[in-house]
């Protein structure tokens, strides 16, 4: 039966209600602004949330389904460790020691029970559980510690790796999972007999570092006709070092928000990389274009003027300090990468068309010794003739892409975006307006996911510091840089892709921007359909009457511009109305559709592009790897194929980017458009909304189709903007 709905639970504009009702409207913000204010002094000037309000926290439903991703991590703690451990000691250990072992097994095997049971209250019970297992884990330290104290067979190295364990459960079970956002990983592999066991031997190692865990989609790519094996790498993992994978992966892969057009000195797009300032710090020439492309009739002023070259210039990244971890240095670069859509591909590449590697020069000057032109077949004389430099070069490529990737694409660009609108929201909003009531689902758990970021992610030890190149200083001022030219109205990804010069009549195959945009289309549409019943009408003329008369909506968007509050730049739709108390008002009701839309699409659809990747397409290092630990190599250098795995991580940072990765991935609380478990109790009070979300989500169901059938013709599925695999908010 669906429940009764009041008036009372229908949402109204101030302007419609009584002045009592608006006088409660007013008490009531006046309350949220004791509780929802900003801080600018974390990174500095952006603003975030100075506190976690009440309400604003993770409720059971959530931390339910963060515990059970985190069941496998517990699993590979119980295969990995605890079997070791029974394994080496089992004739010593006594008989206290192996009933704690016993212990944990007990309670895994009840919750694993319970699990798979089909009780409709097995949530409860799993919690329970869980609890019961962590409890059982954190007393396997203190007992094994006692028991193997003095017993020579035992490295001393495994019972650091036990201690470890024991104080990541104790954290897990005092502070919930942003406690696995902290180093302690580190705790499990640190040793005080010297690090050479972590590193490497083979590129298979870091494949098995991910044994107890689901497979990454990057490692399951089927072989197909086309590809060329190379006989210089591991076989079984050769499909992420091709050059079709590396090209790929700027359209289809985890940061799609790098590539540009290279344009020439006419182009008026804002965001491409003229021809000219490319050439002026990378010599890139008609020669080396024709011999990687096989194609002695191209020449770069035609390719660019048809525009078929793009580039990932990665200039932001030129001075950037490394960091140091355990005595080991890290080395961040600042490479330019060039790309030819290549519509008739070389062997080795899918039909049909391609995004073909041209050229890789690893620092903004060039410099014939130290910042040489990398090519694939070593037509620039940079002493590469078995190609492992231009390995070495795409590796960097991709880790500058990661290190983009996790500051300013992700964090910068989704968490810390939306975090200071859901505040300004939140004070100038009542929780009656109709904006608030859209908006709720969409702000979700974004506080508290950005409350543990910021006490564990970039903070010194914390995640950045462990897994990126770049120091901690270096990764904050890339943030604040990317968000001091960042502009809300040129986020709209239909003006976003023309001004990148990668729009579809210049680039006519971009997995991402083809899915991306039937999604931005379908999100414009439902908050259109949504506004219209609250902001009346025949036309836009008059609803934009009803947004001018709207004085919350105006309040709101005089803090989001505020720099002393929101300091939302560039929202250049609202009217400037010449007074200094309120120097902005927004009249025009098609704009208000665009704004509310985008902050939809930022926080569902732009934040899942960036986050759901992580594990699928950056756990598997060789691949993608946060970290570097030799320079870029010049062109003196000799390096042989085993050299490749100099410029990688220890295993033991590996597997932290990796179990961050997969914690960050596999954690989704809703889906796009469904804002409730229960239909018979719908999260929109006024009933007229029944059909406007119906349509929203049968919209979404005809974009899943249709992305499942471009992924058939596709080199492997672009899954990121699929729509059930997109939650409502910034929610992880």
């Amino acid at each position: 039966m669906l429940k009764n709905i009041s008036a009372a639970d229908i949402p109204t504009l101030p302007q419609s209600d009584s002045a009592e009702q608006q006088k409660q409207r007013a008490f009531d913000l006046s309350l949220a602004k004791t509780s929802y204010n900003y801080m600018f002094s974390y990174l500095e000037p952006i603003p975030i949330s100075a506190d976690l309000p009440k309400g604003e926290g993770f409720n059971l439903a959530y931390e339910a389904k963060v515990l059970k991703v985190f069941l496998p991590l517990v699993e590979n703690f119980k295969n990995v460790v605890i079997n070791l451990l029974k394994k080496e000691l089992i004739d010593d250990l006594p008989t206290h020691a192996l009933s704690s072992v016993k212990a944990v097994e007990e309670a895994y095997e009840q919750l694993k029970k319970d699990k798979e049971s089909s009780n409709p209250l097995n949530i409860i019970t799993e919690i329970k559980d869980i609890k019961e297992l962590l409890h059982a884990l954190s007393k396997v330290p203190k007992e094994l510690e006692i028991a193997i104290k003095g017993l020579s067979r035992l490295p001393e190295d495994l019972l650091v790796m036990v201690q470890g364990f024991g104080k990541i459960f104790k954290e897990f079970e005092k502070e919930g999972f942003t406690a696995f956002l902290k180093n302690t990983l580190y705790d499990l592999l640190d040793t005080s007999q010297g690090r050479d066991y972590l590193n490497a031997k083979s590129i298979k190692d870091y494949a098995d570092i991910l044994s107890e865990l689901s497979t990454p989609e990057n490692l399951q790519l089927e072989q197909k006709p086309w590809m060329i094996k190379d006989p210089t790498i591991d076989s079984t993992h050769d499909i992420t070092q091709q050059d079709w994978y590396f090209g790929y992966l700027q359209i289809a892969g985890f940061n799609t928000t790098n590539l540009v057009g290279v344009t020439s000195e006419s182009s008026e797009s804002k965001k491409t990389l003229l021809l000219a300032d490319l050439l002026s710090k990378m010599p890139l020439t008609d020669e080396i274009l024709k011999s990687v492309t096989g194609d002695s009739s191209l020449n770069l002023k035609d390719v660019v003027d048809n525009g078929l070259l793009f580039a990932c210039d990665y200039s932001q990244f030129e001075g950037v300090e490394g960091s140091e971890l355990h005595d080991l240095k890290r080395y961040p670069a600042a490479p330019i990468a060039i790309f030819y859509w290549n519509s008739n591909p070389p062997a080795g590449y899918p039909s049909g068309g391609a995004m073909q590697p041209i050229a890789i020069q690893l620092g903004q000057t060039h410099d014939a010794e130290d910042y040489p032109i990398f090519t694939p077949n070593d037509c620039s004389n940079g002493n590469d003739a078995n190609g492992v430099k231009w390995q070495i070069a795409k590796l960097i490529v991709q880790n500058t892409c990661a290190i983009q990737h996790e500051t300013v694409a992700h964090l910068g660009a989704c968490h810390l975006v939306i975090e200071p609108m859901v505040v300004a929201a939140n004070r100038q909003l009542a929780q009656s307006h109709p904006l608030m009531v859209l908006l709720k689902p969409h702000f979700r758990f974004t506080l508290e996911i950005n409350n543990g970021a910021i006490h564990s992610l970039i903070v010194p030890g914390g995640v950045v510091a462990s897994v990126l190149s770049t120091s901690i200083q270096s990764s904050g001022d890339l943030i604040v840089k990317a968000n001091d030219i960042w502009r809300f109205d040129e986020q709209n990804p239909e003006l976003l892709f023309k001004e990148r010069g990668v729009s579809e009549d210049r680039l006519p195959n971009y997995p991402f921007r083809e899915d991306t945009l039937e999604l931005w289309q379908a999100i414009k549409k439902y908050v259109r359909n949504y506004l219209e019943l609250y902001y009346r009408g025949t036309n836009d003329v008059e609803r934009s009457k009803v947004v001018q008369q709207d004085y919350e909506l105006q309040n709101w968007v005089n803090e989001m511009t505020n720099p002393k509050y929101a300091s939302v730049k560039g929202m250049d739709g609202l009217n400037k109305t010449g007074d200094p108390s309120k120097p902005y008002a927004i009249e025009d009701f098609a704009y208000l559709v665009e704004m509310v839309a985008l902050i939809i699409y930022t926080a569902s659809a732009q934040h899942a592009s960036v986050n759901y990747a992580q594990y699928p397409l950056m756990s598997y290092i060789p691949s993608v790897t946060g970290t570097i630990y030799q320079p870029a190599p010049n062109k003196s250098q000799d390096l042989e194929p085993e050299s490749f795995l100099d410029w990688l991580p220890p295993l033991d940072v590996a597997l932290y980017q990796a179990s961050f990765g997969y914690l960050l991935t596999e954690v989704q609380y809703d889906v796009l458009g469904y804002y409730s478990d229960n239909p018979r109790q719908p999260y929109f009070a006024d009933p007229r909304l029944g059909k406007v979300v119906s349509e929203f989500q049968f919209e979404l169901k005809d974009i899943e189709l249709k992305i499942h059938r471009r992924n058939e013709q596709r080199p492997f599925p672009y899954l990121c903007q699929l729509p059930s695999l997109i939650p409502n908010s910034i929610s992880i």
